[in-house]
């Protein structure tokens, strides 16, 4: 269940609205300006898997149009759901706020029973970007696997030609062949360990019709 953020300088009907929501399961924090919420989101390492914003229009200082402007420019609708608080005579705000990027509505006072069936719409919505998201990794991390094996695979057999044979017919050359490309091995699993801890990855074309992960 998602958690909320009630962001208006109404606090009194925010500690309501906020106290309904959270008979309803929901966790809920709460934020009397625009900059309190800025500030909420800085402070967050991550965001929680499911969470929505609930976001007045009218305020002081910085208004809900202002805030949701700033939200967008570091988050997606899919990846953090803004439902706008407006007043029955804000329609064209309602409007302005949709097209920068509100994801639903609601009018107030809010009915909570109208609030919790489009914060569910919003869950699910998260819920499937999220599967999809999740698809794209394992999607990702099986061209990997192709990739490491591959970008493995050559240096290592160079390394086992040039060493497999009679030791006394080892020659410098040969030595330093096997030695680069055993090196080259310890350079990909440096880059492996990057990658795994990074996510320092792109897709690229290895061979024609086939995607695989290159490993900067």
């Amino acid at each position: 269940m998602a958690k909320i953020l009630i962001v208006d300088d109404d606090q009194i009907n925010s500690k309501i609205f906020a106290k309904r929501l959270k008979k309803k399961g929901h966790e809920v924090d709460l934020c009397s300006s625009g900059l309190e919420c800025l500030e909420y989101l800085d402070d967050l390492d991550n965001l929680p898997e499911a969470f929505i914003i609930i976001l007045d229009i009218i305020m002081p200082e910085m208004n809900g149009i202002e805030v949701l402007t700033n939200i967008r420019e570091k988050y997606s609708p899919m990846e953090l759901p803004v439902i706008m608080l407006s007043g029955e005579d804000q329609t064209d705000s309602v409007v302005e706020c949709l097209t920068t990027g509100a994801s639903d509505y609601l009018t107030k006072p809010a009915n909570i029973d109208i609030a919790t069936a489009r914060i569910k719409t919003q869950e699910d919505l998260m819920e499937l970007y999220q599967g999809s998201v999740k698809k794209k990794q394992l999607e990702t991390i099986n061209s990997m696997v192709a990739t490491f094996n591959h970008e493995i695979n050559n240096p290592l057999t160079i390394a086992l030609g040039s060493l497999k044979r009679d030791f006394s017919q080892l020659d410098e050359k040969r030595v330093k062949i096997a030695v680069d490309a055993l090196l080259r091995i310890v350079d990909i699993v440096k880059k492996i360990e990057k990658v795994t801890k990074e996510g320092d990855i792109q897709e690229d074309v290895y061979v024609e019709n086939t995607k695989m992960i290159k490993i900067r």
